[in-house]
C-alpha cells in the first residue's frame, strides 16, 4: 500500500452507516443536486421551500440536519453543516460518496472592500487558501475555483430576479482571530472581495473529487483598519440570506 493512501475513505465509512442503520448500502444516496448553508433559519427556510423531508438513514439527525426534496420537480438535497473547513469537508466527502455532483454553498462572509455593505451577495469565482483543509488535497501552489457552469447560472438567475451582487475571489482562514491587518491590506489590495471559513476547502475537495460546486455569500460583517462592523443580525442580512438560497435552489433545480 503507497504510504499516501487514505487508511479509510468516505466510502468505509458509507458502509458503516449501512450496517448501524441495517440497510442496504445501496439505499444511502442522496440526489446528485446538493444546496448547503452553516446558518439554521436559512436551512429552515429553504427546507419549506422544497417541502424537505429528513433522511432516515442520515446519522447526524438534527446536530447536522439532511433532508431531501423538489424544486421545478427535480430531486435536491439540502443540508445544514457545521462551520469550519474541516467539519465541512468531512460531511461533503461523505455527501459526494453518496452520489452529490452538483453543489452549491450558502454562506455568509466578512466584507473587505469598501463598497460592500452587509446583505450584499458575492457569488465567489475563486477562494484563497488559508486554512489547513485544503492542504491534505492539494500543495500550496494549486488555484481552486468553482465551476464556471454553476457560477455563470447563479449569476444569470440573480440578474434575471434584479438581485444585486458582486463577482470576485474570496478568502478563508482558520484563524477567525488571526485575520491581521496585513492580511487585510494584502487581501483587500489584491481585489479579495470578502473572508469566510470553508468555501477555499470546499472548492479543493470538490476539485480532487471532480465534482462542480459554486459559491454564494451574504455579507454578514465588514472587515476595515479601523475595526470590526458585526452585522450578523440586521434584517438585511437575514432576509438576503434567505434569497440567497432561494438562488441557489432555482440555480441547481436548473442545472
Amino acid at each position: 500500500m503507497s504510504e499516501d493512501k487514505p487508511i479509510f475513505t468516505p466510502h468505509d465509512f458509507i458502509h458503516y452507516v449501512a450496517k448501524v442503520r441495517n440497510v442496504s448500502v445501496d439505499a444511502i444516496k442522496v440526489p446528485e443536486r446538493l444546496v448547503f448553508t452553516y446558518q439554521r433559519r436559512t436551512y429552515e427556510h429553504a427546507k419549506n421551500v422544497i417541502r424537505g423531508k429528513p433522511v432516515e438513514w442520515w446519522i447526524y439527525r438534527e446536530s447536522q440536519p439532511f433532508c431531501v426534496g423538489k424544486l421545478n420537480n427535480v430531486e435536491v438535497g439540502l443540508g445544514l453543516f457545521w462551520i469550519g473547513a474541516p467539519a465541512v469537508v468531512m460531511t461533503l466527502e461523505e455527501v459526494i460518496a453518496c452520489g452529490a455532483k452538483k453543489i452549491i454553498e450558502v454562506g455568509v462572509s466578512g466584507g473587505l472592500q469598501s463598497f460592500l455593505k452587509p446583505g450584499d451577495m458575492i457569488v465567489a469565482t475563486e477562494a484563497i487558501r488559508d486554512e489547513g483543509t485544503s492542504y491534505h488535497y492539494f500543495p500550496p501552489e494549486v488555484k481552486v475555483e468553482s465551476s464556471k457552469r454553476l457560477r455563470e447560472n447563479l449569476i444569470k438567475r440573480l440578474s434575471e430576479l434584479n438581485i444585486e451582487y458582486h463577482v470576485g475571489p474570496v478568502w478563508s482562514t482558520d484563524g477567525v482571530y488571526m485575520e491581521t491587518i496585513g492580511k487585510f491590506r494584502r487581501f483587500k489590495e489584491s481585489g479579495v472581495l470578502a473572508v469566510n471559513m470553508e468555501t477555499s476547502a470546499v472548492f479543493a475537495l470538490a476539485k480532487y473529487r471532480n465534482v462542480e460546486v459554486a459559491s454564494l455569500q451574504v455579507i454578514s460583517d465588514i472587515l476595515s483598519e479601523t475595526g470590526w462592523l458585526q452585522a450578523f443580525e440586521q434584517q438585511i442580512v437575514r432576509e438576503n440570506s434567505k434569497k440567497a438560497i432561494e438562488v441557489a435552489l432555482e440555480t441547481i433545480s436548473k442545472t
